[in-house]
């Protein structure tokens, strides 16, 4: 049964199937079935974390946005005084003013485009002068001012516009996401295969190198009993020394891809699991004709393709803006209105009254104010705004150009993996029939030797060719499980094809 991960962008969780390891293994050894590498993989590979993080950072713009249409409270006191000479014979010859102004508003810009403005002006006035009739006076001004424009700037998609484009950076987002781990995945499955490959391999060349031995063994008896030229016995030493170098290299490949694959999963080398040799436990099959039609393949890369899907948002982007920059050639037109109402209170020589005296007053709806008008604005040339249109409109058309190049781009990759698996199933059984008949060639060989119508240098030749085509056999193998993975990995169907999903924090 396939294990079933299901992977967040911002948060990653993964469930999988219980993973029972044979007790074969030594304890110095970290068996490892593929699904489990790229379970591991999607849990603590750092690139992809990075993208993750890169996800979450996009996500907040979208919040930074919307905060474009979130209400502002404003509110202010101040006390003053002031105390001022008067040049007329009529008034005070001094007059001292202390005032206390406290002003409270509230304002927002609609998604239409206009905005409003709620205000409560307060005023407390205390004066020395003898001309005034209330002291001290308390005054209060409601004022609600509106203003939407008709032409330049009206319209809900175009205000709302940097929050779109901010959604669409977020899907952007995700799709480079999608693109990493499906990358990363690939590049993980690659790693393995190599590692398998090098184990088999090595069996191979142990092998090889066992069967010089025995052969070796088999000419110095006849050397010894004078059968045999003493020439022979050192062409079999050389033989196996040459071998023997042969499984040294072989050893420090299974290494190099051992710490291949550790550096991709993130497993510190000095680490209990990183001082553990990994051991592949899942073998290469060859199991061809799985892969989908040439047509499907095609059809599924251009659906699914990350990277063409980001680009396709950008053209939505791009578009927006495009929308944005020819609705600013359009001239102002804002319609603007105010409607206001004012109370007056204070103490008379007969009479006290406050603030609250003054709040009446202005409800009261006695004493009020209205206004309504238009505005109309209009640059001459507009060269500006003409010049950004012509630049977005450039853009769009540059980006129509880069979308089709990278379709041609999909649809050659797709063509050339979707060919290479053909080839490679024609490597396999091109190479089973070419070791089938290395085996047969050395069997006889061996026998002519052994009447003395061979020499040991055929004898050897021949297992070297044995050994060879062996190897050749499991890298067609391992080459075909490659261009398997190729092929998702240019379709966009790794996901797929391992049981992933991919959701957001949002879907979650």
């Amino acid at each position: 049964m396939k294990n079933h991960f299901i992977v967040k962008l911002t948060a990653y969780i993964f469930l999988s199937s219980t993973i029972f390891v044979s007790n074969a293994y030594s304890n110095d050894s970290l068996p490892l079935p593929l699904s489990e590498v790229i379970e591991k993989v999607l849990s603590n590979n750092l690139s992809i974390s990075v993208q993750g993080y890169r996800a979450k950072i996009t996500a907040q713009s979208i919040f930074e946005k919307e905060a474009e249409f979130d209400p502002t409270l404003n509110f202010e006191f101040q006390v003053g005084e002031e105390t001022r000479q008067r040049a007329s014979s009529l008034a005070d010859s001094k007059i001292r003013n202390l005032d206390y102004n406290w002003d409270f508003s509230v304002s927002q810009k609609f998604v239409t485009g206009g905005d409003y403005e709620l205000a409560v002006d307060s005023n407390r006035n205390q004066t020395s002068s003898s001309f005034s009739s209330l002291n001290p006076s308390y005054s209060s001004d409601l004022a609600l001012t509106v203003t939407q424009p008709l032409l330049k700037d009206f319209g809900i998609d175009l205000n709302k516009r940097e929050i779109y484009i901010a959604k669409n950076d977020k899907t952007i987002s995700d799709h480079e996401f999608t693109k990493k781990v499906i990358d990363t995945i690939a590049e993980t499955e690659n790693i393995y295969w190599d590692l398998v490959f090098s184990i088999k391999d090595l069996n191979v060349k142990e092998t090889s190198l066992q069967r010089a031995r025995d052969f070796e063994k088999q000419v110095k008896a006849q050397v010894d009993v004078g059968t045999l030229a003493e020439l022979e016995i050192l062409q079999a030493k050389s033989d196996v020394a040459s071998r023997e170098q042969q499984l040294l290299n072989a050893h420090n490949l299974i290494e190099d891809n051992g710490d291949n694959l550790k550096n991709i999963i993130n497993i510190a080398f000095d680490s209990e699991e990183g001082l553990k040799e990994i051991i592949p436990a899942d073998n290469p099959e060859f199991k061809p004709g799985l892969e989908k039609s040439l047509e499907n393949a095609l059809q599924t890369a251009l659906t699914l393709r990350p990277d063409l899907l980001a680009r396709k948002m950008e053209l939505v982007n791009r578009n927006i803006e495009a929308t944005y920059n020819a609705n600013q050639l359009l001239p102002t037109l804002d319609l603007v209105g105010s409607l206001g109402l004012n109370g007056l209170s204070g103490d008379t020589n007969t009479k006290k009254s406050g603030y609250d005296s003054a709040l009446s007053e202005a409800f009261s709806t006695n004493f009020r104010l209205w206004e309504f008008g238009v505005n109309l604005s209009y640059p001459l040339g507009n060269r500006a705004a003409k010049s950004k249109l012509a630049a977005k409109r450039l853009e769009v058309a540059q980006l129509l150009l880069d979308i089709k190049d990278l379709e041609k781009i999909i649809i050659v990759e797709v063509r050339e993996a979707h060919r290479q698996i053909k080839t490679d199933e024609k490597r396999v059984h091109a190479a089973r029939v070419a070791r089938k008949f290395a085996e047969e060639k050395l069997i006889a060989e061996e026998k002519k030797f052994k009447v003395g119508l061979s020499t040991s240098f055929n004898v050897l030749e021949f297992q070297e060719d044995l050994a060879e085509e062996q190897s050749n056999e499991i890298k067609a193998v391992i080459d075909f499980k490659k261009s398997l993975t190729r092929l998702n990995q240019v379709m966009a169907h790794t996901l797929k094809a391992h049981n992933i999903k991919l959701f957001s924090k949002e879907e979650s």
